[in-house]
């Protein structure tokens, strides 16, 4: 009998410290991405030869859950920024010469992510409606109409503790927006190298 209790004890010893190393180092349940990072941005008028480009700053956040194990959905927050963009008329290029002003690329969408692992290297991949704005000293001179964005990513993370990990990653944004009279129609080409933290 005594041996019996003994055996139940270490199995039960065993099973505890399964279930709480289950969530170690693994992709699933709750997740949140932080990003920052700088690039590229590029937006160029359907309309008249016209584009307005300069680096940029970009954050991204993203938020959701493990369907399965390593494959997420998420929903998500973007923005990049570049200040004292240049503007482009046909071959010519004006250098930008107001530090006030910049141009923002922003969206919001859903998206997904699936990690290959044990490598911890994630493709994503995200929808969103995305917007074009102009600030001076903060304040919004010109917007365009809504459109449509698509986000292409991929990164590498090293673990930091059971579910924080550190990484580096890149994405690609590209933005179609659209005007009710076609004359206010851009296409917008966002390229970022981002440091990310993520819980998971």
């Amino acid at each position: 009998m005594r041996h019996t209790w003994l055996f139940a004890t270490v199995l039960l010893t065993a099973s505890v410290a399964a279930a709480q190393d289950a969530g170690r180092h693994s992709h699933d349940g709750l997740y949140l991405r932080l990003q920052v990072g700088g690039g590229y941005t590029r937006a160029e008028s359907t309309f008249e030869d016209l584009a307005v480009k300069g680096a940029a700053g970009a954050v991204n956040a993203e938020l959701g859950f493990a369907v399965l194990q390593n494959f997420i959905i998420y929903g998500k927050l973007f923005g990049a920024s570049a200040q004292n963009p240049d503007l482009e008329f046909g071959d010519v290029t004006i250098e930008g010469q107001d530090d006030d002003v910049s141009q923002n690329f922003g969206a919001l969408g859903a998206g997904v992510t699936y990690y290959l692992m044990p490598a911890n290297v994630y493709l994503s991949g995200a929808l969103s409606f995305a917007r074009l704005t102009i600030t001076e000293d903060g304040d919004t001179i010109a917007e365009t109409d809504p459109g449509v964005g698509l986000h292409l990513g991929v990164g590498k993370e090293w673990w930091v503790s059971d579910n924080w990990g550190l990484g580096v990653g890149g994405e690609l944004a590209l933005g179609r927006i659209r005007s009710d009279d076609g004359e206010d129609d851009w296409n917008v080409l966002n390229v970022m190298l981002l440091l990310s933290a993520t819980f998971n």
